[in-house]
């Protein structure tokens, strides 16, 4: 799975196609909404992966389905991507949580219990 940002600047991700004569048109899928949106992307070969660098247009909490296409008109289901503008970096511990600033534990009271 991808992780990208819901921003208007341009992204970049790795895959590892099935073939490498895939063309620079992308399809994203909303799985909410099932609407598919076709982007153009620059496309490079880096050793066995391939760079796509765009501006996409995503939704925060989305998960879409990215699906390429190759030269030959063969479709591939690559990937999943979810668009969240957390930082999530799994190296430091930062991980996704759906109730960031949405749940805050109240510590200001004792935890003691009295025994009569």
């Amino acid at each position: 799975m991808r992780v990208l940002k819901p921003t208007t600047d341009e992204q970049t991700f790795f895959i590892i196609p099935r073939e490498y004569t895939i063309s620079n048109v992308i399809k994203l899928r909303d799985d909410q909404t099932n609407t598919t949106t076709s982007y153009t992307t620059t496309m490079v070969k880096e050793n066995d992966y391939l760079k796509f660098t765009g501006v996409f247009t995503l939704l925060e909490g989305h998960f879409y389905d990215l699906t390429l296409t190759s030269v030959a008109g063969r479709k591939y289901n690559a990937d999943k991507i979810f668009c969240t503008a957390q930082t999530i970096n799994q190296n430091n511990n930062e991980e996704y949580s759906i109730n960031k600033d949405l749940y805050i534990t109240n510590d200001s009271y004792s935890n003691d219990y009295i025994v009569l």
